[in-house]
C-alpha cells in the first residue's frame, strides 16, 4: 500500500470511530508507523495535523446533529468522544464561538467552520 491509499484508509478508519477514543499513541500503533511518522505523513497528505483533523471532523459533526435533531447536549457530547458536557462546550464554543446551545437556538452554523470528510487525491 502507497502513502496516499494508506492515508485514504486511514481518514475512512477515522470516519468510522469519530465516536471512540481516537489517542494519536493508538492510532500510531495500528498504522504500524511512529507517531512522528504517522503526523509527518498525515499533514503532508492533508495540510492537518492528526489531531487538528479528528477534533474539527468531531466539532462538525456534533453540530449537524444537534441542528438536525432534539437529542441531548451531553448524549451529542458523549457520542463524538467527549468525556463532559463542560470539555464539549469549552472546544466547541473555542472552534464555532457559539455555546452548543446558542448554536441549536440557532439552527444554523457558519459554513466556512465546518470540515467536512477529506477526500485524498
Amino acid at each position: 500500500m502507497n502513502q496516499r491509499e494508506f492515508i485514504r484508509s486511514l481518514l475512512d478508519w477515522i470516519e468510522n470511530n469519530l465516536g471512540h477514543d481516537l489517542h494519536l499513541d493508538e492510532v500510531a500503533r495500528r498504522s504500524g508507523y511512529s507517531r512522528w511518522h504517522l503526523q509527518r505523513l498525515f499533514r503532508q497528505h492533508t495540510g492537518f495535523s492528526l489531531a487538528e483533523y479528528i477534533r474539527q471532523r468531531r466539532l462538525t459533526e456534533s453540530a449537524l446533529t444537534l441542528i438536525n435533531s432534539d437529542e441531548a447536549i451531553l448524549q451529542v457530547a458523549m457520542s463524538y468522544g467527549f468525556d463532559t458536557q463542560q470539555a464539549y462546550t469549552r472546544t466547541f464554543k473555542n472552534y464555532f464561538m457559539v455555546t452548543p446551545g446558542q448554536l441549536r437556538r440557532q439552527r444554523r452554523v457558519e459554513p466556512d467552520r465546518l470540515l467536512f470528510p477529506l477526500a485524498v487525491a
